[in-house]
C-alpha cells in the first residue's frame, strides 16, 4: 500500500504580521458567528495555549461562506477571508483530528505533526488520520508505519522488521509475526466464506514471507500472492518464527516445497501487517483460490482482482470489533482498529490502480445491482462482468 496515495498537497505561503492579524479576525468573527456572542475586534489578543482546542471545535461545528461574513463586517473588503480559506482547517479526518496543535506558537500558525516547526514551505496532509507535515519528511528518512501510513512523531517508538518495513505501536499490537498468530485469522476467513456460501474446500498452504522473498517470487513488493498449479515455483522460504530485540524483529526462515500438481499449491501472505489488514489480504487471495478451484479461467485483470478487492471490502466491513477477540482489549485499541478498518475500506475505494481500483469500483456496481452469486455466474459464463 502506498503511503502517498492518502495526502494531499497544500499551498506554500509565509505569513507577514498583517496577515496573521487578519486570520485571527476571521477566527474571532467566525466564533461570533457559531456562539451569538458580541465580540469587540478593537485590541483584539491572540487566543492563548488552552483557547487552540475550544477555537478547532467551534471553527468545525460553523462553516462560514465569504457572503456570511461580508454580512457580519458590514461589506468590509474580504482580502484576509480569501487568505483564511486557504488555511481552512475543516478537512474530513475520519474522527475529527485538526491541525490545531497545542503550540508555544500562535494558533493561526501551521505546524509540523512531526518536527513540531512552523510550516512556510510546501506540505502535505494524510487526509485520513489528519497529520500534516513537512514534504521533507517523505524522503528524509522519517519512519512511517507500512500499514496505517502514520510518520512517527516525538518519543513514539517504531518497531522494525527484518526487512526494513516499521511498524506503530497501535499496528504492532495486533501484528502477524508468526504462523501460530496466523491459524486464528484464517479460521475467522473460512467462517466467513462460508457465510458467503463460499466455503474452500481445499487444503492451502498459507506461509508468511518478508518483503525479500514476496519480490522474489512474484517481482514486485505485493502483500499477498496465490500461486497456481502452473507456476514453476516449487520451494518457498518463509517465516517460521519472529523474535523481537528492543525495537528490531528478526526472523527464522524455513524452507516449504510446494506439492506439484494442485489446482492451488500455495497462498503467500507479507507478514508484519496487523490481523485486520492481513485478513484483508488472506480474503483477497482466497477469492482468487475459490474461484481457481472451481474453474474460472482466461479473466481478464482488472475483472479477477476487481471481484477479488471486493471479497476483501466485504471482509472488512464484516469486521465489528465487537466479538471475544477484543473483550479482553482497551477501549482506545477498539477504537483505533475501527479507524484502521475505515482507512483500510478508503484505501480500497480510492485506489488508483487500473485493475484493483477501477477494477474493484466496476464489480462493486454490479454486486449491489445484482448481487454476488449472479454476478459470480456471470463471470463464470461470460469472462465479463454483467452490465
Amino acid at each position: 500500500m502506498s503511503a502517498n496515495r492518502f495526502l494531499d498537497e497544500g499551498p506554500s505561503y509565509e505569513l507577514s504580521e498583517d496577515e496573521n492579524d487578519d486570520v485571527v479576525r476571521a477566527v474571532e468573527l467566525s466564533l461570533q458567528e457559531s456562539k451569538g456572542k458580541e465580540i469587540y475586534t478593537s485590541d483584539m489578543e491572540l487566543p492563548q495555549i488552552d483557547e487552540v482546542e475550544e477555537l478547532a471545535q467551534a471553527l468545525e461545528e460553523s462553516t462560514l461562506s465569504s457572503t456570511d461574513l461580508s454580512t457580519s463586517t458590514g461589506g468590509r473588503e474580504l482580502k484576509w477571508w480569501k487568505l483564511f480559506k486557504e488555511l481552512n482547517p475543516f478537512v474530513h479526518t475520519s474522527k475529527g483530528n485538526s491541525w490545531w496543535r497545542k503550540s508555544s506558537k500562535r494558533c493561526n500558525i501551521l505546524v509540523c505533526d512531526v518536527c513540531e516547526e512552523q510550516i512556510c514551505s510546501v506540505w502535505l496532509r494524510c487526509t485520513y488520520w489528519g497529520q500534516v507535515f513537512c514534504k521533507k519528511h517523505t524522503s528524509d528518512g522519517t519512519p512511517q508505519c507500512c500499514t496505517c501510513s502514520r510518520f512517527k512523531i516525538g518519543d513514539m517508538k517504531y518497531i522494525t522488521l527484518n526487512d526494513g518495513r516499521k511498524l506503530c505501536p497501535d499496528c504492532r499490537n495486533t501484528a502477524v509475526l508468526d504462523p501460530e498468530d496466523c491459524k486464528p485469522l484464517l479460521d475467522e476467513v473460512h467462517r466467513f466464506f462460508k457465510g458467503l456460501n463460499m466455503k474452500v474446500r481445499y487444503y492451502i498452504p498459507i506461509l508468511l514471507v518478508d518483503q525479500k522473498e514476496m519480490i522474489g517470487n512474484d517481482g514486485k513488493s505485493s502483500l499477498g500472492l496465490t500461486v497456481y498449479e502452473k507456476s514453476k515455483l516449487d520451494a518457498v522460504t518463509y517465516v517460521s518464527r519472529s523474535i523481537q530485540k528492543g525495537e528490531n524483529i528478526g526472523v527464522v526462515k524455513e524452507v516449504e516445497h510446494l506439492v506439484p500438481g494442485r489446482k492451488v499449491k500455495a497462498m503467500l501472505l507479507l507478514y508484519g501487517f496487523p490481523k485486520l489488514a492481513l485478513g484483508a489480504t488472506l480474503a483477497h487471495e482466497m477469492m482468487h483460490a475459490w474461484m481457481q478451484i472451481q474453474g474460472y479461467r482466461g479473466l481478464a485483470l482488472n475483472i479477477a482482482e476487481g471481484i477479488c478487492e471486493v471479497i476483501a471490502h466485504k471482509w472488512l466491513e464484516w469486521q465489528s470489533f465487537t466479538g471475544d477477540d477484543f473483550m479482553n482489549g482497551t477501549r482506545e485499541t477498539a477504537q483505533f482498529l475501527r479507524n484502521l478498518k475505515e482507512f483500510l475500506r478508503d484505501g480500497i475505494e480510492k485506489s488508483y490502480s487500473e485493475a484493483y481500483g477501477h477494477g474493484f469500483r466496476e464489480a462493486k456496481w454490479a454486486v449491489e445491482r445484482y448481487g454476488l452469486r449472479y454476478t459470480l455466474d456471470h463471470i463464470a459464463n461470460t469472462r465479463k462482468l454483467p452490465e
